[in-house]
Protein backbone atom coordinates (compact mmCIF):
# COMPACT_ATOMS: atom_id res chain seq x y z
CA UNK A 1 0.00 0.00 0.00
CA UNK A 2 2.81 2.16 1.45
CA UNK A 3 4.54 1.67 -2.01
CA UNK A 4 1.66 2.13 -4.12
CA UNK A 5 1.27 5.88 -2.60
CA UNK A 6 4.69 6.14 -3.23
CA UNK A 7 4.27 5.65 -7.08
CA UNK A 8 0.88 7.56 -7.05
CA UNK A 9 3.12 10.38 -5.82
CA UNK A 10 5.63 10.21 -8.82
CA UNK A 11 3.03 11.79 -11.21
CA UNK A 12 1.94 14.44 -8.45
CA UNK A 13 5.86 15.59 -7.95
CA UNK A 14 5.87 15.85 -11.91
CA UNK A 15 3.14 18.04 -11.85
CA UNK A 16 4.89 20.35 -9.30
CA UNK A 17 8.45 20.14 -10.53
CA UNK A 18 6.72 21.12 -14.31
CA UNK A 19 5.45 24.17 -12.08
CA UNK A 20 8.12 25.24 -10.58
CA UNK A 21 10.10 25.01 -13.73
CA UNK A 22 7.74 27.22 -15.55
CA UNK A 23 8.21 29.62 -12.86
CA UNK A 24 12.02 29.74 -12.69
CA UNK A 25 11.54 30.61 -16.18
CA UNK A 26 9.78 33.45 -15.27
CA UNK A 27 12.02 34.96 -13.22
CA UNK A 28 15.40 33.50 -15.28
CA UNK A 29 14.07 35.39 -18.22
CA UNK A 30 14.59 34.50 -21.95
CA UNK A 31 18.25 33.59 -20.97
CA UNK A 32 17.00 30.18 -20.64
CA UNK A 33 15.61 29.81 -23.81
CA UNK A 34 12.18 28.83 -23.32
CA UNK A 35 13.55 25.30 -22.21
CA UNK A 36 12.49 25.26 -18.92
CA UNK A 37 8.85 26.67 -19.98
CA UNK A 38 8.93 23.74 -22.87
CA UNK A 39 10.40 20.57 -19.83
CA UNK A 40 7.66 22.08 -17.05
CA UNK A 41 5.08 21.72 -19.89
CA UNK A 42 5.91 18.33 -20.91
CA UNK A 43 6.78 17.20 -16.72
CA UNK A 44 2.56 18.45 -16.23
CA UNK A 45 1.69 16.96 -19.17
CA UNK A 46 3.01 13.74 -18.62
CA UNK A 47 2.19 13.94 -14.39
CA UNK A 48 -1.49 14.99 -15.15
CA UNK A 49 -1.51 11.49 -17.34
CA UNK A 50 -0.37 9.27 -14.92
CA UNK A 51 -2.92 10.50 -12.77
CA UNK A 52 -5.31 10.21 -14.73
CA UNK A 53 -4.60 6.41 -16.05
CA UNK A 54 -3.58 6.08 -12.21
CA UNK A 55 -0.10 5.02 -13.28
CA UNK A 56 3.50 5.81 -12.62
CA UNK A 57 4.50 3.94 -15.57
CA UNK A 58 2.30 6.03 -17.73
CA UNK A 59 3.72 8.89 -16.54
CA UNK A 60 7.26 8.27 -16.94
CA UNK A 61 6.86 6.85 -20.57
CA UNK A 62 5.13 10.12 -21.82
CA UNK A 63 7.69 12.22 -20.09
CA UNK A 64 10.57 10.18 -21.67
CA UNK A 65 8.91 10.50 -25.25
CA UNK A 66 7.69 14.11 -24.89
CA UNK A 67 11.13 14.59 -23.72
CA UNK A 68 12.75 12.50 -26.89
CA UNK A 69 10.61 14.29 -29.38
CA UNK A 70 11.69 18.12 -27.93
CA UNK A 71 14.89 17.18 -27.76
CA UNK A 72 15.58 15.98 -31.44
CA UNK A 73 12.44 17.89 -33.13
CA UNK A 74 11.21 21.03 -30.99
CA UNK A 75 14.51 22.36 -29.73
CA UNK A 76 16.32 23.29 -32.75
CA UNK A 77 12.64 25.08 -34.06
CA UNK A 78 12.59 26.75 -30.92
CA UNK A 79 15.55 27.99 -30.74
CA UNK A 80 15.00 29.62 -34.22
CA UNK A 81 12.17 31.65 -32.96
CA UNK A 82 13.79 32.94 -29.74
CA UNK A 83 16.92 33.89 -30.31
CA UNK A 84 16.97 37.43 -29.68
CA UNK A 85 18.90 39.49 -32.39
CA UNK A 86 20.36 42.84 -30.94
CA UNK A 87 19.49 46.14 -33.39
CA UNK A 88 21.88 49.30 -33.71
CA UNK A 89 20.28 51.86 -32.02
CA UNK A 90 19.66 55.82 -33.93
CA UNK A 91 23.32 56.55 -32.18
CA UNK A 92 25.38 53.60 -33.15
CA UNK A 93 24.32 53.96 -36.91
CA UNK A 94 26.00 57.00 -36.39
CA UNK A 95 29.59 55.12 -36.67
CA UNK A 96 30.78 55.30 -40.10
CA UNK A 97 28.73 58.43 -40.97
CA UNK A 98 30.17 61.26 -43.60
CA UNK A 99 29.75 64.74 -42.18
CA UNK A 100 30.71 68.08 -42.91
CA UNK A 101 32.87 70.59 -40.46
CA UNK A 102 30.96 73.97 -39.58
CA UNK A 103 33.40 75.25 -37.15
CA UNK A 104 37.05 73.99 -36.84
CA UNK A 105 38.03 70.98 -34.73
CA UNK A 106 41.97 70.98 -32.98
CA UNK A 107 43.39 68.30 -30.84
CA UNK A 108 42.57 70.61 -27.93
CA UNK A 109 39.19 72.48 -28.83
CA UNK A 110 36.19 70.27 -30.29
CA UNK A 111 34.36 71.58 -33.02
CA UNK A 112 31.42 71.18 -34.92
CA UNK A 113 30.08 69.04 -37.34
CA UNK A 114 26.48 68.53 -39.23
CA UNK A 115 25.23 64.95 -39.87
CA UNK A 116 22.54 64.99 -42.14
CA UNK A 117 20.12 67.79 -40.58
CA UNK A 118 21.71 68.27 -37.36
CA UNK A 119 24.74 70.05 -35.93
CA UNK A 120 26.66 67.91 -33.02
CA UNK A 121 30.21 68.64 -31.06
CA UNK A 122 33.16 66.51 -32.35
CA UNK A 123 36.39 66.11 -31.15
CA UNK A 124 39.20 65.01 -33.31
CA UNK A 125 42.95 63.76 -32.61
CA UNK A 126 44.34 66.08 -35.91
CA UNK A 127 42.59 69.49 -37.10
CA UNK A 128 40.00 69.53 -38.95
CA UNK A 129 38.90 72.92 -40.93
CA UNK A 130 35.40 73.84 -41.82
CA UNK A 131 34.06 72.54 -45.30
CA UNK A 132 36.11 68.93 -44.84
CA UNK A 133 34.21 66.03 -44.20
CA UNK A 134 34.63 64.16 -41.53
CA UNK A 135 33.80 60.51 -40.85
CA UNK A 136 32.46 59.60 -37.25
CA UNK A 137 34.65 56.67 -35.43
CA UNK A 138 32.81 57.19 -32.03
CA UNK A 139 30.35 58.48 -29.69
CA UNK A 140 30.55 59.57 -26.20
CA UNK A 141 27.80 61.66 -25.10
CA UNK A 142 26.67 64.13 -27.70
CA UNK A 143 29.96 64.20 -28.99
CA UNK A 144 31.12 62.33 -32.03
CA UNK A 145 34.57 61.36 -32.22
CA UNK A 146 35.51 62.30 -35.71
CA UNK A 147 38.98 61.65 -38.27
CA UNK A 148 39.31 63.42 -41.57
CA UNK A 149 37.89 61.48 -44.33
CA UNK A 150 40.96 60.39 -46.89
CA UNK A 151 40.63 61.34 -50.63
Amino acid sequence: MVLLTLLYSISQVMVIVGLLLILLELFIGIEAGFDLVLIGSILIISGFAGIAFDSYLVSTILAIILSFLYIVFGRRFVKQKVVSSTHSTNVDKLIGARAVVVQDITKNNPGRVKLEDEEWRATSAKTVSVGEVVVVESISGVTLGVVQKEK
